[in-house]
């Protein structure tokens, strides 16, 4: 598939980070999407370095895009990249932030069988 005619020539995004975050907070949904596109991969990446289970890595890269959603306008007053930011929520998101995994869940409680009911005399 070609890209479309407007599209920048040197393959850099048509809008840049900042400008999707800054439409984020503004609740567009278009350039949240496009966030996904762009960083989805590499959020991925850094919540399965940490906790390896698939079902975990996912649960961990959807909690990083719902808080990136809901910190967009809290994040455009700081000077850091979109990429860095989107790292260090996706570590939070693994466990305590500092890039080691969380615990696993606890296992549900073992409740031994019932004793079989005696026959009737």
């Amino acid at each position: 598939m070609r890209p479309p005619a407007d599209r920048v020539a040197s393959g850099e995004p048509d809008t840049p980070d900042r400008a999707l975050i800054e439409q984020i907070a503004a609740n567009d949904e278009h350039a949240f999407r496009e966030l996904l596109a762009r960083y989805r991969s590499m959020v991925y990446a850094v919540a399965y370095a940490a906790l390896v289970d698939p079902v975990r890595v996912e649960a961990a890269v959807t909690a990083t895009f719902g808080e990136a959603r809901r910190t967009a306008a809290a994040f455009l007053a700081t000077p850091g990249s979109v990429a860095t930011w989107l790292t260090d929520l996706a570590r939070a998101s693994t466990g305590n932030g500092n890039g080691h995994p969380a615990p696993a869940p606890a296992p549900a409680p073992h409740t031994p069988p019932a004793p079989p009911v005696p026959p009737a005399p």
